[in-house]
């Protein structure tokens, strides 16, 4: 190992590899999962460097484990063993391309969603899709390993569904070009040139190869947003209304929060986190008349008229003419309002504002609880039923629930007209060094003591695989899949055979993030 890490340290440099204890452990867990420790963390500043990386690493018979923003729930980056290097793409930050006249924009895999924004929009430019709302953490590269959805994806639906083609580097330190950069005018402007080879590279993972560079479709950047929120009564009435309104691909989100999350969020009292946002909300608006104008009616509105609110639901339009934006959310106004009553669109104005906020107001539980979700992505005509059953488990574990005071709580949303269906468990136990660390100060200063909670975890573990089962059952697929999911046995034995002989021919001694998919 000693002649591996001076190897290492030779191509990025000594300050780049870290071996102390605490480094690999916390490098070595997500937002919820431990495994085994990494035996180092690199952090590559170049392609090159993360090219001379792989080699002399997999030649050493340690695996590669890449890591981009860490935000992982399902173990995504989590070793399944102790001769594991970390690759951390952190450092990989460089926005190669921008091509106005192509549409697209090449971006090296470390680039956050937040940054790859700012650099676009001083010049009036943006991705479709641009980002998940951890987007000032979360990464091109690692967003693409799991695929994501949130932000324009009403309309433009998921991360991988914007990419036009990939730069990969294999176990064995070759170099992969896929899409039309490909061919001989090596030009990323379209996908498919032949077979999809693109898409064997997006939500694996990590399994199939480490991504160094992506290049997604760039649209002029919409001028003109407009927002609404609605309250439901019953989810029922909540779903009906997004799925119209999810049917006409014709809003850029549309997402509903339970009524334990709009408790939540009517609770906020952070006096600073208020301030910045009011700043946040003028800064946004197309004037500084019009951006006083919405926080005087968010200050009128205030957090607490979600007290009352069962369930509540949030769109956003947006076009390059007024006109445009107003008749599409005049439209998704009439389908919320057949079954809804309209309230203050305070929550998608403030999400809009400043889309990227910090991973820590989220992270945990405003009461420091841990916090776990798990997700469906269904058809519409399965929501219903995802409800429904879900509803039915969490009644049968009520003595469960109600003995480790886990709490529960549902996120949807919309892409096109894919539906995500994401219940989460908040409950009381030791934070995690991950956790800890990722939290904004004062709350870490707040919440470092909390005590563990015997036997919390392994509950909540239990019923996040009752769930994976359940869901699995009704023929769900996921994003984010990493080490949680039952791919393997989600797919037909003829797919994942082919899946299995691809991960041959690119890894064939199973050292690219091993475990991942299922996959050896």
């Amino acid at each position: 190992m000693n002649e591996l890490v001076k190897a290492l340290q030779g191509i990025v440099g000594a300050d780049h590899v870290l071996t102390d204890r605490a480094e690999r452990e916390y490098h070595s867990m997500d937002a919820f999962w431990t495994g085994a420790v990494c035996a180092a963390v690199v952090r590559p500043g170049t392609q090159e460097e993360a090219i001379a990386v792989v080699r002399a690493a997999t030649a050493a018979d340690h695996a590669i484990v890449p890591r981009g923003g860490g935000m992982s729930y399902t173990s995504g980056y989590v070793p399944t063993r102790e001769r594991s290097i970390t690759l951390d793409a952190s450092r990989l930050q460089r926005v190669s391309e921008i091509n106005e006249t192509d549409g697209h924009v090449t971006a090296e895999s470390g680039v956050t969603w937040k940054a790859l924004n700012e650099t676009l929009a001083g010049r009036g430019l943006r991705t479709p899709y641009f980002g998940p709302l951890s987007g000032a953490f979360a990464t091109v590269g690692g967003t693409l390993s799991n695929n994501s959805m949130f932000l324009g994806s009403g309309r433009h639906g998921t991360a991988a569904e914007n990419v036009l083609s990939l730069k990969v580097a294999l176990a064995d330190g070759r170099v992969l070009l896929t899409g039309s950069r490909a061919n001989r005018g090596k030009n990323p402007f379209h996908r498919h040139f032949g077979p999809d080879l693109t898409g064997l590279f997006l939500s694996d993972a990590g399994a199939l190869g480490l991504k160094l560079e992506a290049t997604l479709r760039l649209i002029p950047a919409p001028v003109e947003t407009r927002f609404a929120s609605f309250a439901f009564e019953t989810f029922d009435d909540m779903f009906r209304a997004q799925a119209e309104i999810a049917r006409r691909r014709s809003v850029a989100e549309c997402y509903a929060f339970d009524p334990f999350l709009n408790r939540e969020m009517a609770s906020l009292k952070d006096t600073k986190t208020a301030v910045q946002t009011v700043k946040d909300v003028v800064k946004a608006a197309p004037s500084v008349v019009q951006g006083i104008g919405d926080v005087l009616n968010m200050a009128l509105a205030g957090p607490h008229f979600l007290k009352n609110v069962a369930w509540s639901l949030h769109i956003v339009t947006e076009a390059n003419e007024a006109a445009t934006a107003e008749a599409e959310m005049a439209t998704a106004r009439a389908s919320a309002a057949k079954r809804g009553r309209e309230i203050p669109d305070t929550i998608p104005r403030v999400i809009r504002a400043a889309p990227f906020r910090h991973v820590g107001e989220f992270l945990v539980g405003h009461g420091g609880e841990r916090w776990v979700p798990i997700h469906a992505c269904l058809p519409l005509s399965k929501v219903s039923e995802a409800y429904a059953r879900t509803q039915s488990y969490f009644a049968s574990h009520r003595e469960t629930l109600d003995r480790f005071q886990v709490r529960t709580s549902l996120l949807t949303a919309v892409s096109g007209t894919d539906y995500i269906f994401e219940p989460a468990f908040y409950y009381p136990d030791r934070l995690t060094a991950f956790q800890l660390r990722n939290l904004l100060p004062a709350d870490r200063e707040r919440f470092a003591s909390r005590p563990a909670v015997a036997g919390a975890s392994e509950a909540v573990i239990s019923m996040l695989r009752d769930l994976s089962a359940l869901y699995l059952e009704m023929g769900a697929v996921h994003q984010q899949i990493g080490k949680f999911y039952p791919y393997k046995e989600a797919l037909d034995p003829a797919s994942f055979d082919v899946l299995s002989a691809f991960k041959a021919i690119v890894d064939p001694r199973g050292l690219m993030n091993p475990g991942a998919l299922g996959l050896k």
